[in-house]
């Protein structure tokens, strides 16, 4: 029953998180999007271990770090770019402007996991706040081995 409750939530979330999600791209992108956040949401709730009542609360804090986290690390990349492109002619000015940018771009990311490392604290126990981090470092891992496994077939082929 446990288990019905939890999957019937996931569900619930991967189709809340698709409408939230459906402006972040079109076509393709989009489709492998989907995908992504569908497999990351089946490991999570099968490694987390979240009690219903704790899947409930959980799910759309996840769900909203998870969108701000995007945002904040989509405006990071930019500002990379911007760093790359910059060149050496550019004033001393502007270069001081691109790395204050910059580093109050990585501020941001850091200010978020902060903000919901205790939004986390509030619905979950201590341990499982931290198998949220484990278990997406291993969901990281796992997607990345996926695919460079993948590549590799598809050399060989």
């Amino acid at each position: 029953m446990k288990r019905q409750v939890i999957l019937y939530l996931s569900l619930l979330f991967i189709f809340s998180s698709s409408v939230v999600n459906a402006q972040r791209g079109s076509g393709h992108n989009q489709d492998r999007w989907e995908k992504y956040r569908s497999e990351k949401i089946a490991f999570l709730t099968s490694n987390l271990e979240l009690t219903p009542a704790e899947a409930e609360k959980f799910w759309p804090v996840y769900n909203q770090m998870d969108t701000e986290r995007w945002d904040a690390q989509k405006l990071r990349r930019e500002m990379e770019d911007k760093v790359i492109e910059a060149g050496d002619a550019m004033p001393d000015k502007k270069v001081i402007e691109l790395t204050r940018a910059f580093a109050e771009s990585m501020q941001k990311e850091g200010a978020l996991s902060a903000k919901y490392n205790e939004e986390f604290l509030k619905i979950l126990p201590p341990k499982k706040v931290l198998k949220i981090y484990k278990t997406e470092k291993e969901f990281r891992m796992y997607i990345i081995k996926k695919y460079r496994d993948r590549d590799k077939n598809s050399k060989t082929e």
